[in-house]
């Protein structure tokens, strides 16, 4: 008996060190877990996460911008572990890591394309709110980046170019077409709207880079339009474009009369585009997870990712629907007037 005790004994420690030693085996997995919740009309790390140079208001109430956390990602693996209590908290998910990325794809080129994708939707939201307010806006390109150093005392991230030379610029296609009429070495003027002044700035074109056939100029660039005063979006350590829509709705209250909540804690995801419509995003249970946490009872979401919202809304949280910008403004207002019906998501 006691041989048997001894034997036991052992075999459950050895076996125990097995599933220890398995939990930590990595696996090619993503889990993507309820991420950071940040109010578009507070601050964030410190600073005021919308400023505008033109008056405002105060807002109250809160509109909340929703994020994604990722654990694993290209060429990295999760615990063993990791994959079980993934599967476990019903607001996470596991996702082979070959459905989201190939083997090709690195850290670093995910990260530049969130990051890119984050600068194209602040600037889509500021077009978008200012539209929805009726100021004239002027297409050109907005500067995302100035790569190039010998230019970074002439030209300033958020500049606008409206022109080269004698050519109106509207987008960014038209850029690169008047660029190709051009060498390297050629001296191209562009004109540029900086706030609210015109500025002459000339460059020296740039040879071709990463395989490209087209001189460069050294900066990087996104379709935009001037705008009537400076809005600058301050919200570090997030990528990807699905807080568009929230900042879109944080620029119209601070410019508005600030009652657009009316007082209420509100969660907002979804992509924007400059004529103010709402486009679908991904980790709509992680969002609303998260959402519900820090307290919010109303979660406004592309009407696309209604099917999947539904499958897992948490108790307490109430879905309204977005197809426009102006659409969920309107939502807003009727709610904060007492309405006690807006539109659901549909069951079906």
């Amino acid at each position: 008996m006691r041989r048997q005790a001894v034997t036991l004994t052992v075999s459950s420690v050895l076996a125990l060190l097995l599933v220890l030693l398995a939990a930590k085996l990595p696996a090619p997995y993503v889990r993507r877990v309820p991420g950071p919740v940040t109010d578009t009309l507070g601050t964030d790390h410190g600073k005021q996460l919308i400023t505008i140079a033109h008056p405002t208001a105060t807002p109250i109430g809160r509109i909340y911008l929703l994020t994604v956390s990722e654990y694993g990602g290209p060429r990295k693996s999760i615990s063993s572990l990791d994959v079980i209590e993934g599967w476990w908290n019903s607001s996470d998910a596991v996702i082979p890591r070959r459905l989201l990325y190939s083997d090709q794809v690195t850290p670093q080129q995910v990260a530049q394309q969130d990051n890119n994708d984050m600068i194209a939707s602040q600037e889509e939201a500021k077009v978008a709110a200012l539209r929805y307010l009726g100021y004239p806006l002027t297409p050109g390109v907005d500067i995302a980046a100035v790569s190039l150093p010998a230019l970074k005392d002439k030209l300033k991230p958020d500049d606008i170019v409206i022109g080269v030379d004698a050519t109106t610029v509207p987008n960014r296609d038209v850029l690169l077409k008047v660029t190709t009429a051009y060498k390297p070495g050629d001296q191209i003027t562009l004109h540029v709207v900086r706030g609210t002044q015109k500025v002459d700035v000339p460059v020296t074109l740039q040879p071709p880079v990463n395989g490209g056939k087209s001189p460069t100029i050294g900066i990087s660039v996104v379709d935009s339009f001037t705008k009537p005063f400076a809005i600058d979006i301050n919200l570090a350590d997030v990528g990807g474009p699905s807080a568009g829509t929230a900042f879109a709705l944080g620029i119209v209250d601070k410019l508005s009369d600030g009652l657009l909540t009316g007082g209420k804690t509100i969660a907002v995801t979804g992509t924007i585009d400059s004529d103010g419509n709402v486009g679908a995003i991904g980790g709509v249970i992680q969002k609303m997870a998260g959402a519900r946490r820090k307290g919010a009872t109303l979660f406004f979401l592309p009407k696309d990712n209604c099917a999947e919202a539904l499958t897992a809304v948490p108790h307490g949280l109430r879905l309204v629907p977005m197809t426009t910008l102006t659409g969920a403004i309107d939502a807003m207002k009727q709610l904060r007037d007492g309405a006690a019906i807006v539109p659901g998501c549909p069951s079906s």
